[in-house]
């Protein structure tokens, strides 16, 4: 199988904010890239089962920080603070249940929801030892109680794209997601089926490591110009709020097999997670064995994917290997969890920045 394991944004379902920054980062300064929270069009209805969705990249430039995320009421008074240390830099990934924290400057009462209102989503850089941030963005969301509730705030919840950072990646991204002929417009179930059908009729698997020669589909060294006009885009794109890079080494390492339409099992499980991260959709990667019918049980890694707030599986590597042997197209395709475990035994769930 593999030899691998591996206000609510104003009329926006996606409240991206460049938001305001803070004694702006200079000279190898901590800063906060970027800020996010998914939320529906009427609002955040804070409820069992929903959550907003809050994401934010900080580059620490070697500087051993905290990230502090405060939510504030319109007095101006934080109704929720967590702390985060890193070094280096951080992709933070928050799900706010809309609950004030158990010290909060308003306070609120902790294990009741936040009141309806226009609230401020603020991420900010601290310096050790420091009481005032070095950097900050700030957006602002609306919590309203009659907006959509539970999972079906989870699927009305939209989220920006993000992509890797890496230039080369994220132009050849770009490219399949225009060979798929997927659209802003289309249900996130549409999306991810186009991306799992390219990539099964385009995408071979391939043992790479055994030597061959391998075409170039999409010539990176001469299309250096578009390369860097697709990236100075995307750079205006982040400061405007409406993408996230999360810079991801793990999953660029991967432009050699994607320029020649190649791969493994967790090649493939990677791109999968690229492509569908590029048109805003949440998607993970599952390293674990293979269950063939003769009892073996190679190593193996496929993908999750969160559709309209549910998570499904999905194992484009097995459907490229199969694909014309008369298994048919979307055979692994949007797999429950107890059907994925039938052919799939699951050891961890890598969550990629």
């Amino acid at each position: 199988m593999c030899k691998k394991l591996w206000l609510f944004c104003v009329f926006c379902l996606v409240c991206l904010c460049g938001g305001q920054q803070a004694k702006a980062a200079a000279g190898g300064m901590a800063e906060v890239e970027s800020l996010s929270v998914s939320i529906g069009t009427d609002g955040f209805c804070p409820s069992v089962g929903n959550y907003a969705r809050i994401k934010s990249y900080v580059s620490a430039s070697g500087q051993t920080v905290r990230i502090r995320l405060r939510i504030y009421n319109q007095k101006g008074r934080y109704v929720f603070q967590k702390l985060f240390d890193h070094r280096l830099g951080m992709y933070l990934d928050y799900k706010w249940n809309g609950k004030p924290s158990k010290k909060n400057e308003a306070k609120a009462a902790a294990g009741s929801y936040v009141k309806d209102g226009a609230y401020t989503v603020e991420a900010a850089v601290m310096p050790v030892n420091e009481t005032e941030p070095s950097s900050l963005k700030t957006c602002q969301i609306t919590v309203n109680s009659n907006a959509a509730s539970g999972s079906s705030g989870l699927s009305g919840a939209k989220t920006v794209p993000i992509l890797t950072g890496d230039a080369k990646v994220d132009y050849m991204a770009e490219a399949i997601i225009k060979s798929a002929k997927i659209k802003e417009s289309m249900s996130d179930d549409e999306k991810v089926r186009r991306i799992y059908h390219w990539m099964t009729a385009h995408q071979k698997h391939t043992h790479y490591s055994e030597g061959g020669k391998f075409k170039k589909y999409y010539k990176l060294a001469s299309s250096k110009k578009k390369i860097q006009k697709y990236k100075k885009a995307n750079d205006m794109k982040l400061k405007q709020g409406s993408l996230i890079y999360n810079y991801d080494s793990k999953l660029t390492g991967v432009a050699w097999q994607m320029e020649r339409r190649i791969g493994e099992c967790t090649d493939h499980a990677k791109i999968f997670k690229i492509l569908c991260n590029h048109v805003g959709i949440e998607s993970e990667i599952c390293s674990g064995f293979y269950l063939n019918r003769n009892g073996s049980k190679p190593p193996h890694s496929w993908n999750l994917a969160v559709v309209d707030g549910k998570t499904y599986y999905y194992d484009v590597d097995v459907e490229i290997q199969n694909y014309g042997k008369g298994q048919g197209d979307y055979y692994w395709y949007k797999k429950t969890k107890s059907e994925a475990k039938k052919t799939h035994k699951f050891v961890s769930i890598c969550q990629y920045r």
